[in-house]
């Protein structure tokens, strides 16, 4: 996941009868470059359906010179992997699939973060008008290309809450504030199920591990701001965790943001230990982190 090159966002409605093809005009406006993702305003001239993505720059090639190839390779690559994700729901016996420009396309205007992306790495970040009843490219190329940072500049730490069966996490900025703009990932697990099953060296080596298998994994759970959750078997589709009672439980969260940062009063992740019991309420912060170990 940590080379995700195109991300799409999924739309429950349709509204392909909404659109004619004819001279719309698609802007962007690149809001912030981080170490490991970007966050870009997409908006048209009037209602229509676009497609976007960001891709690591190719050496030798400039994608306005070969412009109709470049948007054709990008909505095959699009439909690819829509094709493979209708499939997967098909053979599940899924009766009602999304149709390809409601899962693939965007439409109206959007803020997207694109994430998974390498750190110090050049990349394309681009749109075009796309016709829904033919999935064919109806616009000009917009394109901008950025440069992502060597390390993430965000200062981040998370504050973690338990009550019950629930739990909260809380990415707060440097002044104490929850920061809605950074993605972040997180985790959850027994520790009979790490000691038995799992046994590395130490809960640090498994959370960084398991923090870099994340980052290539196209299904993967990310989140913006506070989040809580219901840990009791079923939860919202994000974790399946059912506490039990005395049992001892490790808790990892990261922000999205390229490389895990180890050390320093803002290193971007921490895992907090603590044993369930029911009705328990407490805090972690920062000072709590066990540092990844036993």
């Amino acid at each position: 996941m940590y080379l995700l090159i195109i991300q799409v966002l999924i739309i429950g409605c349709s509204t392909e009868s909404k659109f004619k093809v004819g001279n719309v005009t698609l802007d962007l406006e690149v809001i912030n470059v981080s170490s490991g993702f970007c966050e870009v305003n997409f908006v048209t001239s009037k209602p229509a359906y676009y497609y976007i993505a960001a891709e690591k720059v190719r050496e030798g090639v400039d994608p306005m010179k070969i412009e109709e190839q470049f948007k054709t390779l990008s909505l095959d690559y699009a439909y690819m992997n829509y094709i493979n994700w209708r499939y997967e729901l098909l053979y599940k016996g899924e009766p009602h699939i999304a149709e390809f420009s409601s899962h693939s396309l965007q439409y109206g205007e959007v803020t997207h973060f694109f994430t998974s992306l390498e750190d110090d790495t050049d990349y394309w970040v681009y749109g075009f008008i796309v016709d829904p009843n033919t999935n064919s490219p109806a616009g000009k190329l917009v394109i901008q290309a950025i440069h992502t940072k060597p390390t993430s500049e965000e200062k981040i730490t998370f504050k973690y809450r338990i009550n019950d069966t629930w739990d909260y996490v809380y990415p707060l900025d440097e002044t104490g504030k929850i920061n809605p703009n950074i993605p972040w990932v997180g985790e959850t697990i027994d520790s009979l199920v790490l000691r038995n099953e799992i046994n590395p060296v130490t809960p640090g080596y498994y959370f960084i591990d398991r923090m870099n298998i994340l980052r290539e994994d196209d299904s993967t759970n990310i989140f913006y701001g506070m989040y809580a959750h219901n840990n009791d078997g079923f939860g919202d589709g994000s974790s399946t965790t059912e506490f039990e009672e005395g049992h001892t439980y490790y808790t990892a969260m990261a922000s999205f943001d390229g490389p895990i940062i180890l050390e320093g009063e803002y290193k971007n992740y921490a895992i907090y230990k603590f044993t369930w019991t029911k009705g328990m309420k407490r805090v972690f912060t920062k000072e709590d982190d066990t540092l990844g170990a036993w």
